[in-house]
């Protein structure tokens, strides 16, 4: 038998206050999937800042209606689980993708990311980007890289200058003893 009315209020009053705040939502299918690869999904989501929940397709709907997210709502079919991250870093996304990989069942419908529908595909790819932090270090590689060539450039003929110099004055050193 279904859940009272209050009970449904209260998953819509918390869905709706976890998606004003979120930064990415990922819906999957998750039909298939054990308990204990649930447990162990939500244990490495709970370490990156994701909340992994199952919640009903009516309810979702009913949280989202007349809102931009409102486009997950062709997505909302069979059983679904969503990753919701809030910290920006696209670590829903690339949780629930890496899962999918060593997890057959697990199936990626589409998303919500950075005010945007995202389907399927879109996510997989949103998946494959760097994340910031490798971004940040290519981008500092990328600063530092002209530095260091313009560093070596003029630094060669001086040190190519500083080798001559001493090859001459040993030659002249050499030259003064031989003849002496």
């Amino acid at each position: 038998m279904g859940r009272g009315i209050g009970y449904k209020r209260e998953v819509v009053r918390d869905l709706a206050e976890r998606f004003s705040t979120a930064q990415s939502i990922v819906l999957v299918d998750f039909s298939g999937i054990s308990v204990a690869e649930v447990t162990e999904l939500r244990n490495k989501a709970r370490g990156k800042n994701v909340d992994y929940i199952v919640a009903k397709n009516k309810l979702i709907k009913r949280v989202i209606a007349g809102t931009p997210m409102e486009c997950l709502s062709s997505d909302l079919a069979g059983p679904t689980a969503l990753g919701i991250g809030y910290d920006g870093s696209l670590e829903s996304v690339k949780l629930l993708f890496e899962a999918t990989k060593n997890l057959n069942n697990l199936k990626i419908k589409g998303g919500f990311v950075d005010g945007e529908y995202a389907s399927a595909a879109d996510v997989e790819a949103i998946a494959k980007l760097p994340g910031k932090s490798e971004l940040i270090a290519k981008f500092m590689g990328a600063l530092q890289s002209p530095i260091t060539r313009l560093l070596f450039a003029l630094n060669s003929p001086i040190s190519g200058l500083v080798r001559t110099l001493d090859a001459i004055k040993k030659k002249k050193e050499g030259g003064d003893t031989g003849a002496s």
